[in-house]
C-alpha cells in the first residue's frame, strides 16, 4: 500500500510540475475557464518565472523524495549463521562502540556513526582527544580496537572502513590542590555588617 501512495505522489508532483513549467514556456494552453488567470498573472514576466521555477522546485523535491525511497539507508546489519538470519540495529552497534571508546582514557563526548552499504560498513567516530595522548598511536590502536570489535561482532565477511574526526583538543590545566584545612579561606561579603 506505501508503494502505490509514493507512485500516486510522485505521479501527481510530476503532473503539477510539468504543469506549472508548461505554464511558463507557454506549452500548456489555458482554455476560456482561466482566461482571467492567463490574462492577468501569466502577462507579467516575474510571475511566469516564479511559476516556472516553483514547477522545477516541484520536480525536483519529487524526484529527491522517490530517491530516497530507493535508496534509503538501511538501518540494520543482517548476519547469516547456521540457525538463521541474525539482525542487529545500527543504533545497538553504535551505542557498544560508545561504551566501549568512553573507557579509554584519552576520549571523551565520543559519538560513533554507522552507514551500512551492501558489503561494506562505515564507521565515523567524532570525540574529544586529550592533547597530551600520541595521536597516530592512539587513533591507531583505537581503529585496531573497532575493527576487531565490529568483525567479532559481525563477521569477516563485510569490509569495515573507520574514520576519526577529532573535534577538539582537550588541555587539562594543573589544579591548585589544597593539602590542609588552614588553607581554606572565606571571601568575605562586601557590606555585610550593615
Amino acid at each position: 500500500m506505501a508503494f502505490l501512495t509514493i507512485i500516486a505522489y510522485v505521479a501527481v508532483s510530476f503532473f503539477v510540475g510539468c504543469v506549472f513549467i508548461g505554464l511558463s514556456l507557454d506549452w500548456v494552453d489555458i482554455n476560456y475557464a482561466i482566461s482571467y488567470f492567463q490574462h492577468k498573472i501569466m502577462s507579467v514576466w516575474p510571475l511566469r518565472a516564479a511559476f516556472g521555477l516553483t514547477g522545477l522546485l516541484i520536480i525536483l523535491l519529487c524526484l529527491r523524495h522517490l530517491f530516497r525511497t530507493i535508496f534509503r539507508r538501511e538501518r540494520s546489519v543482517v548476519t547469516e549463521s547456521s540457525y538463521g538470519k541474525v539482525s542487529i540495529t545500527l543504533f545497538a552497534i553504535e551505542d557498544m562502540l560508545r561504551n566501549m571508546l568512553e573507557s579509554e582514557s584519552g576520549l571523551s563526548h565520543v559519538r560513533p556513526r554507522i552507514i551500512c552499504k551492501k558489503h561494506r560498513i562505515e564507521v565515523i567516530i567524532r570525540g574529544n582527544l586529550n592533547a597530551e595522548a600520541n595521536l597516530p598511536v592512539f587513533t591507531k590502536n583505537i581503529q585496531e580496537k573497532t575493527r576487531e570489535k565490529l568483525q567479532n561482532l559481525l563477521g569477516e565477511d563485510k569490509e569495515i572502513r573507520i574514520k576519526i574526526e577529532i573535534r577538539k583538543m582537550v588541555f587539562k590545566g594543573k589544579k591548585k590542590i589544597i593539602e590542609s584545612p588552614e588553607e581554606v579561606t572565606e571571601a568575605e561579603i562586601p557590606y555585610r555588617y550593615y
